[in-house]
This record gives structure tokens, sequence and C-alpha cells, in this order.
């Protein structure tokens, strides 16, 4: 879609064209710009009219160039990311013009057209953990950090951890934010007919830390892998009578790292059953499932 022209008191915001890629090229071509971002500086401004093309392309996107005052060129860009569950915001500035206030000046008014005339009732921005200016940006804004994803870099071999800030229409009018029933996390219950037995195989053979044992013996259980509270994997561990067989309708995705090479070795090498090989698959993922001795199905995948 083709967003208006939107003024502030430095700088005027005008819809990108496939014609803005020449100017924008120097933006995209300076490494220490592009050190966060998930592509690596483009070669030429080929790479510049090809990304633009395909990013403006997406339903529901909007894009504007960044020009200070009447300037003949943009000196950067501010977008709506279209096509997304939570509507995303992304934003680049040329190195020249870091710490002016630019960014978050163009930010302010694409977030007051986004709330008042597209009818957002949120806003998300995924910046990544090490890239504190862009982090000072967000609060500034009024956003707040709500979580925290893993995100593989095509260019990179391991993956960045992204940083999602979030900002309700609401906080942004300086009310409350809607008050609805919070959602936390998904814990997988799995049956067994022997909890010690298979809280052991998760462990030794698997890696993982015992969260709680319920019983005595253990009746319930929960195992984790992770390094700190509130993230990582859960997996609850229950039992059944003998006599009620165990018979698993699906399967438990667990998303890792790009370790993902080291830790199917390590399994094959405890002997742990393996169902699938690892794999790279054509829509970008790198997978391989391993059974519980409980015929529970472990899938693990990472952004190949």
């Amino acid at each position: 879609m083709t967003p208006p022209v939107l003024r502030t008191a430095r700088l005027v915001l005008r819809p990108l064209t496939p014609a803005d890629a020449d100017a924008l090229f120097p933006i995209f071509a300076d490494a220490e710009t592009m050190r966060f971002m998930p592509s690596p500086p483009h070669r030429d401004a080929r790479e510049t009219r090809a990304q633009l093309a395909a990013d403006m392309g997406r339903a529901g996107a909007c894009h504007w160039g960044i020009y200070v005052g009447e300037g003949a060129a943009p000196v950067g860009m501010v977008n709506y990311l279209g096509e997304t569950a939570v509507p995303g915001m992304g934003y680049v500035l040329r190195r020249e013009y870091w710490g002016q206030g630019i960014t978050a000046e163009a930010c302010r008014a694409v977030l007051a057209y986004g709330f008042e005339t597209l009818g957002y009732d949120r806003v998300e921005l995924w910046i990544d953990e090490t890239n504190a200016a862009s982090q000072r940006v967000a609060q500034k804004l009024g956003f707040r950090l709500r979580g925290q994803l893993a995100m593989k870099y095509g260019h990179h071999a391991q993956h960045h951890v992204m940083f999602v800030y979030g900002l309700w229409a609401a906080e942004w009018r300086g009310e409350a934010p809607p008050q609805r029933t919070r959602f936390f996390r998904a814990e997988p219950v799995l049956y067994t007919h022997d909890v010690a037995a298979t809280v052991a195989f998760y462990r030794e053979q698997l890696g993982f830390d015992v969260d709680f044992l319920y019983g005595e013996p253990p009746t319930y259980a929960a195992v984790a892998r992770r390094d700190w509270s509130g993230q990582g994997v859960v997996l609850q561990i229950a039992q059944v009578p003998r006599e009620r067989p165990i018979a698993p309708a699906g399967h438990v995705y667990l998303f890792v790292d790009a370790a993902i090479d080291d830790l199917f070795a390590a399994y094959r090498a405890r002997g742990v059953e393996m169902v699938d090989e690892l794999t790279s698959h054509p829509w970008g993922m790198r997978e391989f499932a391993l059974r519980d001795p409980n015929g529970h199905v472990l899938r693990f995948g990472t952004q190949g």
C-alpha cells in the first residue's frame, strides 16, 4: 500500500519507491550499519532494489524514506513490515545521522499513523540483543521488553537473540493497556509407566535437568533444558497405570540453535533411538527426531 507523506518538526517522510534504491544503497552497503541486519552488506544497488521490491510487495507493508527538511535524498527509511501476526516496525538510518534523535522522531510519526489511521492495537520491534542504540530508541518511544526469540541470519553460523519490544496503542495514548489473559508457555505432558526411569533417560541421555519429582516413588515430574528460569524447554512427565497403553498421537517439536549437529552426534553416541536422521529440508529447517523409552517422538530443529 502507498502511505501518505508525514511531516515532523525536522523531517519529511515520503513513500518509498523502487527509484529510491540508489539513494539507499550506501546505507545497505555499510558494514557497521548492517551488522544488526539479517542480510550481509549489499554489493551493488541491484541488491538494494531487489530487497526493496520484495519488502514493499508484502501485503500491508508501508515504507517511508526519511528526509531531513526538504532534502533531495532519503537519509534512511522506516516501515511497517506487512504479513506479520503482530504489526511489526523496522528502521535504518545513515551512520552520519546517528545520535541526533532522527530515528525516534520518524518513528513517532509512523506510530501515530499506525495507531490512529491504520487502527493497529499494538506494534512490535525485533532488536538484536547487542544493539544497545536501537534498544534505547525503543525505550524512548515507550516500548517495553516483552520477550525474546532466536533468529538465524543466512550469512552467520550462529543464531542471534532478538529482543521483542512491544507498545500497545493504549499505552501510546497514555492509557492503561488492555486487560487480557496472558499466555506464558505450553508444556507438553508425556505419559509413562515409570516416572523415575523416564526422568533418568532425559537426564542421562538427553542432558535435561530435573525441575521437580513428586511422590515416593515419583508419579509426576518435570525436566528442562534451559539456561535461565522462564525460557527453554520444559517437559512434564506423568505416570499412568501399567494396564493403560501409551499411544502417542503426535510429537514434540524442540527449536534449538545452530549446534544441532553436535547435539545429534552426542545423542547418537549415547545410543538414543533415532527416528529420523539429521536432514536439511527444502523449507529451510535442519532436523532430526528421536524416540524416548515410552514411544514419544521428539523432533529437534533449527533454521538451516
